[in-house]
């Protein structure tokens, strides 16, 4: 380079001067931006105490920016414009040993690139015409890209050979070719990790529009690293990117063992890698730290794991400030390592595809990408997914390829009739309020596998869950047909192994025959960390084969772009991978077996539940077995169907995609059952007074059935008498279980047991199960109905639910319209579980459908309303009262036992935590004393109006969730925050340990704390109910939580 007296963008530390453009500077590889020039790097004493190494300087670019039309142009503009700087360079051989690396890096320049590049795109004129195809075949090199600029600039397709031929266009010279925005200018190959590469042919304005900045002026030192196949599209990219802001690329050896070590000395502003290259680093620090674990305690642990970060984030060197991971789904452990770690650096996750350039950066959807999903019904993934929709990604860019080269089968298959590209990829979108959208990649379509059961599994994601054992250097993940959970082929990470049987004085590793001790701790590591994150079972490897030997890119085993090869590892491994298993159905009768503790005869052609003593707790424990163990959520509806034996449930999960048949086929019977004869007679309208002489009640045993007879106990004293009906064995128990529920809730008063009159019956039979004498006794009585008598359960289907919700409500009506001369009104209490999720107002049943009600309770009641108002058209009198969430007593606190918010504060009191996410939400209740006085004081004062449907909900009495965490403390109760992850844990555990948590697992992992919907409550507040409003308050919170811990978690 020739003297100047051009500035240059750096000065001296040494003797504060500035260097001039073209001289050399020595760059300090430890401190930020500190360089000497020649004379001080030579004299200065003491020296400086870390390593320099010598680099060039350069100032502002003189010349004119010129506007850059095509990439041809922007090659020889940028060679011009930034002619004298380094652009390419490769490690120094040893002139005394070639084959010895020495610690150094010889450069081109800008215009010796260009000049090469020139030259022998001329000698290719003579040998090629224009748009012909030209190979390369060589290492990551600058000969490589000199290639492709000659191609480019002279329009030869480069799919990827190179001979000398610089000296011949040296010497011959043609005028360059003009290339059109459409004409293909290169060919990109995919990486080929689930079968053959293929090549994509792009565009010149495709290929262009790749790179937004062009030879523009800047004083940032753009350096980049390349070591991955040029034939591949990343590395590729950077170097032309870096070559047109003026940067300068080193090329690796090709080397792999010496990757980190010419890292070091390229030191590059940014870096990418794939998982692969940051499993390997992870791997590493975990085996060290794991070492140190062995023997020494945890406040030791935690410094030596944090000088551990320290020594490991020397890896990535000081001047680079940005590095990525891409290439490959990355684990959330991996990432959170190297944010820890690498604390220097701005750490990225990108996605994106050779076909169609980037998609996403940090999950994150760009403005300029059109996308969308595609449900994947045969593997589980669907639009309708919850919380998030779920399917292959779709997407259109501005970086798309024209198609696959000798290839258009593949072509076709690839883009949709509106010119879509099918990625692949199986992603879930999530989205959230004022936040754009995101992306997550699940894994790659072809990856998924099938297990004997029928359930599909992402080898990736549980890979990168595995990659956390200290024992697993490489991990690869397998699966076939003929398994019921994944084998494991685990690379060990030699230094722990070594170490680990060191320590359990072991015998050598042997990988065919491992030593027992050696290979349980292995297996309970693996599942421990399956615990952990909550795995199910068939994820969690059932067997485990042992190699010393890494996957590399040189036996096959890695692509060259580093990433696992499937098909190879699955072919490398297959002898040892072959197995035999049980069949499904054994599986099944073992699981049921288990879940119901009765025995059962594999034969047995009656149903395989109900027959072995299935309950709803029963249920939603085999359900979960099956889930856990088999990969197949089975709704309770399916378990409970008469005709469901064990052959035809063993034949649903080998083919679940019949459960969405069976699940859909609910609403015709809802819609028949809603419009059965009630064959009924409706007579004159009961003649009710203020002073009613007998009422008849339902559902006394119950939280808000208590209370109402409690009520009605006070507000209609002296000879009024009340019928309850209660299911027990004897009508003496009937009295008995009222006593015991009311003393609960502790509303009983001795002179009640006077004017109760239990009877033994069951709502879902005809006439109850009540003598003829006592019916008709009854009926002739009997002045108004309390009708508040339901199965209230989240769990059962609507099979199970119908006898007492809907046979319970038709024989309500059949009995109130039993005498002909007069009919008994009806106080009906429904639920607001009868709406659809959309629906606020005080609306008519008749106005709604059933085909968005998910749970059998809800479906139940909504029919029994059906029944109701169909009766009450025909003239029966009736008022409907929907209840929203009524909460505990305002003044001793008395809780609902049952009720999910009650079983879910008394997890948190049990588990001293709550989820940090539960801080944003709150409880929109009513109490329960100041809902039943007012259902009684409507009936009373408004005695000979009927028709009308009350929403009974509280319109503005929100209880933050933060006032219940503050009561629990004020009750002595210590708690503390929890992540997500953990309070799922803490609640497995709880739910796994006390069944009367099993059936609302689902709920109390994050159901509870989801914003509610808002309804109407106009006429409800139009009546005058909300006058004497009792307080919803701290206080009120404290009575409940108070009454909670005494009564329900210390019990």
């Amino acid at each position: 380079m020739t003297e100047t007296t051009k500035l240059s963008y750096w000065y001296c530390n040494g003797c504060q001067r500035n260097l001039f453009h073209g001289e050399f500077r020595f760059n300090c590889t430890v401190c930020n931006n500190y360089d000497y020039c020649e004379q001080c790097a030579a004299t200065l004493d003491p020296p400086h105490p870390h390593r320099m190494i010598r680099e060039l300087a350069y100032g502002c670019e003189e010349g004119k920016e010129t506007d850059v039309i095509d990439m041809a142009t922007g090659i020889r503009v940028a060679t011009a414009l930034y002619w004298d700087r380094h652009c390419m360079g490769v490690r120094d051989v040893d002139k005394d040993n070639p084959s010895l690396y020495t610690d150094s890096y010889s450069w081109l320049t800008f215009k010796t690139v260009g000049d090469r590049s020139k030259n022998f795109g001329h000698g290719l004129r003579g040998l090629i015409e224009p748009r012909g195809y030209l190979g390369i075949c060589a290492a990551n090199r600058p000969e490589w890209m000199i290639t492709d600029f000659a191609c480019t600039t002279h329009n030869g397709l480069s799919i990827y050979f190179m001979g000398d031929i610089e000296k011949y266009g040296s010497i011959k010279q043609y005028d360059y070719v003009t290339i059109g925005p459409d004409d293909c200018l290169t060919i990109i190959y995919t990486s080929g990790s689930t079968g053959f590469p293929k090549g994509a042919m792009m565009s010149e304005s495709t290929f262009r529009s790749a790179f937004p900045r062009w030879c523009l002026s800047s004083s940032i030192d753009q350096i980049t690293f390349s070591y991955r196949p040029l034939a591949w599209t990343t590395d590729r990219d950077a170097i032309i990117a870096t070559f047109f802001n003026g940067g300068r690329t080193g090329f690796s050896t090709g080397d792999p063992s010496r990757l980190m070590e010419e890292l070091a000395l390229v030191r590059p502003s940014s870096f990418g890698g794939p998982p692969s290259i940051w499993n390997k680093i992870y791997t590493e620090f975990k085996a060290a730290l794991s070492l140190i674990t062995l023997s020494h305690s945890p406040e030791v642990i935690e410094t030596e794991e944090q000088h551990l970060l320290q020594q490991f984030s020397k890896l990535i060197p000081n001047r680079c400030k940005t590095i990525s991971i891409g290439g490959a789904k990355a684990s959330p452990v991996i990432l959170n390592f190297m944010k820890r770690c690498f604390t220097h650096c701005t750490v990225i996750e990108s996605y994106g595809i050779s076909e169609c350039g980037g998609i996403t950066c940090d999950n994150d959807v760009g403005n300029a990408l059109q996308y969308r999903l595609e449900s994947i019904p045969d593997m589980g993934y669907t639009l309708d997914d919850k919380p998030f929709p779920r399917g292959e990604l779709l997407v259109k860019t501005p970086h798309m390829f024209s198609g696959y080269i000798n290839n258009p089968e593949e072509t076709h298959a690839a883009l949709t009739e509106d010119g879509f590209f099918r990625t692949g990829d199986v992603v879930e979108l999530r989205t959230c309020h004022n936040v754009l959208p995101s992306l997550h990649v699940v894994d790659r379509k072809k990856n998924f596998f099938k297990l004997s059961q029928g359930q599909f599994v992402s080898p990736e994601f549980l890979q990168g869950i595995y990659i956390q054992s200290p024992f697993v250097h490489q991990i690869y993940i397998h699966g076939d047909l003929l398994a019921d959970s994944v084998t494991a082929v685990i690379v060990l990470n030699q230094a722990y192994a070594q170490a680990f049987s060191l320590n359990h004085n072991l015998t050598p590793l042997d990988m065919n025959n491992p030593d027992p001790l050696f290979y349980g701790a292995l297996l309970q590591d693996l599942r421990s960390i399956a615990e952990k994150e909550s795995l199910r079972k068939h994820e969690i490897p059932s067997r485990i084969i042992i190699d010393f030997q890494p996957f590399t890119s040189e036996n096959g085993l890695l692509t060259s772009s580093m990433k696992p090869c499937r098909h190879k590892l699955a072919a490398h491994y297959a002898d040892r991978l072959k197995t035999t298993s049980i069949t499904i159905e054994q599986q099944l009768k073992t699981i049921i077996e288990t879940a119901t503790g009765q025995s059962m005869s594999i034969d047995k052609e009656d149903n395989l539940f109900l027959a072995n003593g299935g309950d709803s707790l029963s249920a939603v424990r085999l359900s979960r077995m099956i889930e856990n163990d088999l990969g197949i959520p089975i709704p309770l509806n399916i378990l409970f169907d008469p005709k469901m034996t064990l052959q035809q449930l063993t034949t649903l999960i080998q083919d679940p995609s019949q459960l969405s048949s069976l699940s859909q086929s609910l609403v015709p019977q809802l819609l028949n059952d809603a419009d059965l004869d009630l064959n009924i007679t409706i007579g004159k309208r009961k003649i009710t007074s203020d002073c009613p002489s007998m009422i008849f009640i339902t559902g006394t045993t119950g939280f808000v059935g208590a209370f109402l007879l409690a009520e009605l106990l006070t507000v209609y004293r002296g000879e009024c008498k009340f019928v309850c009906l209660v299911r027990c064995s004897s009508s003496t128990k009937a009295l008995d279980c009222i006593r015991e529920t009311m003393l609960f809730y502790q509303i009983w008063k001795d002179d009640y047991q006077d004017r109760i009159i239990a009877l033994q019956g069951d709502l879902a039979k005809s006439c109850f199960e009540l003598d003829n004498e006592t019916y008709e006794l009854l009926a002739r009585e009997i002045d108004v109905i309390f009708h508040c008598g339901a199965s209230v359960n989240f769990v059962l289907p609507y099979s199970q639910l119908c006898g007492p919700n809907v046979c319970g409500t038709r024989e309500i009506i059949r009995f109130v319209t039993h005498m002909p001369s007069a009919c008994i009104p009806i106080q009906y209490i429904s639920t607001m579980s009868v709406l659809p999720p959309d629906v606020e107002k005080e609306i008519s049943i008749e106005e709604t459908s059933p085909d968005r009600l998910t749970s059998g309770y809800a479906q139940s009641k909504w029919v029994a309303e059906k029944l109701i108002v169909k009766a009450s058209r025909c003239g029966l009198p009736v008022v409907i009262y929907r209840l929203g969430l009524i909460c505990g007593d305002s003044r001793s606190g008395a809780c609902n036992q049952n009720d999910l918010y009650t079983l879910l504060f008394d997890a948190m009191m049990r588990m001293g935590c709550y989820p940090e996410t539960a801080l944003h939400g709150d409880v929109n209740g009513l109490p329960v004393d100041f809902t039943v006085k007012t259902i009684v004081n409507l009936s009373k004062v408004q005695p000979d109006v009927y028709g009308n449907v009350y929403h009974v909900v509280n319109p503005n009495g929100e209880i933050g969730f933060e006032d219940v965490i503050q009561a629990m403390r004020s009750c002595g109760v210590e708690m503390k925050s929890v992540c997500g992850e953990e309070w799922r844990m803490k609640v497995k555990t709880i739910a796994d340990e006390n069944s009367r948590f099993e059936s609302v697992r689902e709920f109390l992992f994050d159901s509870a704390f989801r914003e509610r919907r808002k309804v109407s409550s106009v006429e409800f507040s139009n009546a005058g109910c909300l006058s004497d409003f009792p307080s919803v308050d701290k206080v009120y919170m404290f009575r409940c939580v108070s009454f909670i811990l005494d009564n329900i978690v210390h019990k």
